[in-house]
């Protein structure tokens, strides 16, 4: 038994059936080659960060070979690439931290406990935001301050360091299993659209338009939401994919994905293209449940749903 399947077999001492699903889908991680030189270190030393992350890279996988995809790893670079009809996709994976979010949202009642509250929607897209804010900038690279000389910092990304090429698509792939419960409430925002959509474009909540005069509802819309406020009341953008910042990326994945779908429970995936992408994904090629496009229609963009699996 190697150290991965021990550390498992540890910490899920009193659950054989997580256990023994995750050591399988260990071995075909294994088997396919991905796993990269920190994996053991990582994946053992209690962290939940690390582990988390390395489930969704592991699920994820798992999602790219049943699609047929061929699939390969490195210690360098993002965290898959994808030879795809002569060309290259880079695929970057990311499992957010329930940072932010309340303690009573995170850990579902106890036996015999009644408890009210409401989905913190905005906390939960505030992960999501930073997610991909995080991961463009691996690509793009990353200027800071330095707190002791005060001099600038430059951190370049995949990008610069020539491991990204010029004209290859760049996905990041997002999973929402740390953040709460349930598929729906992890995968589907207040605005009815997927959270990855929310992250990507400016659409809130639905609204209701009544004529003054008639006083009847004379529409019912999906609200425009450019940004939402962190708990310090800092404005983050939710317009990322009509930012050209954001060029470099072709498109988010978003799933809330994790243990349970590593133990053979379904998920959803939504895929959101970037209208304004340097170099385009080509539709249908990571299986997703639901695919968004944005059509540019002059004066505005028509979102539209083109997956097959949506019909």
């Amino acid at each position: 038994m190697d150290a991965v399947e021990d550390y498992l077999g540890r910490r899920y001492a009193d659950n054989a059936e997580v256990r023994d699903c995750l050591t399988v889908l260990y071995q075909q991680y294994r088997e396919w080659g991905l796993k990269d030189g920190k994996f053991e270190q990582d994946f053992t030393d209690g962290a939940d960060d690390h582990f988390y992350a390395y489930i969704w890279e592991m699920v994820l996988a798992r999602h790219l070979v049943k699609c047929g995809l061929d699939i390969s790893s490195a210690d360098e670079g993002p965290d898959f690439k994808v030879q795809h009809k002569g060309n290259v996709i880079w695929i970057e994976a990311i499992c957010p931290s329930p940072v932010g979010l309340p303690e009573d949202w995170l850990h579902l009642p106890s036996s015999g406990e009644f408890r009210v509250g409401s989905v913190p929607h905005e906390a939960m897209l505030l992960r999501w935001t930073s997610a991909l804010k995080e991961k463009k900038e691996k690509l793009t690279g990353r200027v800071t301050i330095s707190r002791e000389t005060g001099e600038e910092i430059v951190r370049p990304g995949y990008s610069q360091n020539g491991i990204v090429g010029k004209h290859d698509p760049y996905v990041v792939a997002v999973s929402a299993c740390r953040l709460g419960h349930g598929n729906t409430m992890l995968h589907t925002g207040i605005s009815e659209f997927p959270f990855a959509v929310e992250a990507a474009f400016p659409i809130g909540p639905i609204e209701i338009v009544i004529d003054r005069i008639t006083m009847k509802q004379v529409d019912q819309r999906n609200s425009r939401r450019p940004s939402i406020k962190k708990p310090n009341g800092a404005e983050v953008p939710t317009d990322s994919f009509l930012n050209p910042a954001y060029s470099g990326v072709s498109a988010i994945l978003g799933t809330p994905a994790g243990i349970n779908a590593a133990c053979g429970d379904r998920y959803p995936v939504a895929l959101v293209h970037n209208p304004l992408a340097a170099n385009k994904l080509p539709v249908g090629v990571l299986c997703a449940d639901a695919e968004y496009i944005a059509e540019d229609k002059g004066d505005h963009y028509e979102l539209r749903n083109v997956s097959d699996k949506s019909r």
